[in-house]
């Protein structure tokens, strides 16, 4: 029994980390597209409800496009019951988050499911036993298997890691797990929250023409101390 609760320990923990970073992931489970757009700030939060036999596989539950995650509903869930209810090992809570792209589509996403009365949507499958069980530090590089086409409109502000080799890294989401109160319009200003290591920089700027990102397989990701994140730009779009 112990030995059971020491590895559903390790794979929350470690889990916690992968599962913010893994939004639109590659492994969704049904055919249909999906194209979204209005997505800046949208807030969303996120369900996982894990399995661990007969190998440890993670379903990532979504509420984008179906409620805006109200702070009591969220405040009010109960892990375990929700690990009982869709019959899981364990079910852990990813959230609240809100988006940064301006849009997105997805050439998958899955089944609907309730969550305390809501409806969420499937939008992934974590083979969890790829991972590890120990969470890297911040400012570490991850790397996730993902299929996702982003857009940052010309214009409007993006915001932005610079690693001391200078390759780029764009913030997808914010989270509001580690400070409740963040909001979008504090990001131009967080630099000297975020824990920056020495020789990395955090900006924000205003691009000139449209950034579109896409990930045909799989993607570098990093967070900062507040729990946001960012991912790795291609060398071809790096400024």
């Amino acid at each position: 029994m112990e030995d059971r609760r020491g590895r559903l320990n390790g794979i929350a923990c470690a889990a916690a980390l992968v599962f913010a970073l893994a939004a639109t992931s590659a492994h969704a489970r049904a055919q249909e597209p999906l194209m979204r757009e209005d997505m800046r700030d949208a807030r969303y939060c996120e369900v996982f409800t894990v399995e661990l036999e007969p190998a440890p596989v993670a379903t990532v539950w979504n509420s984008l496009g179906f409620h805006g995650c109200a702070q009591a509903w969220w405040d009010g869930l109960d892990p375990a019951a929700l690990a009982a209810e869709h019959a899981a090992d364990l079910a852990l809570l990813n959230g609240p988050r809100n988006f940064i792209m301006d849009a997105a589509k997805a050439k998958r996403y899955g089944g609907v499911e309730r969550f305390a009365g809501k409806r969420m949507r499937n939008v992934a499958a974590i083979d969890l036993a790829t991972i590890g069980l120990a969470p890297p530090p911040r400012f570490t590089e991850v790397r996730i298997s993902r299929r996702n086409a982003w857009r940052w409109d010309a214009g409007k502000r993006i915001f932005e890691l610079v690693a001391p080799s200078g390759r780029v890294y764009v913030m997808q989401s914010y989270s509001r797990q580690v400070d409740p109160s963040l909001t979008y319009s504090q990001l131009p200003r967080i630099g000297l929250r975020i824990g920056l290591p020495d020789g990395w920089e955090y900006r924000s700027r205003r691009p000139g023409e449209n950034l579109n990102l896409f990930t045909r397989g799989t993607a570098t990701i990093t967070q900062d101390a507040l729990g946001n994140t960012y991912q790795r730009l291609p060398l071809r779009l790096t400024p």
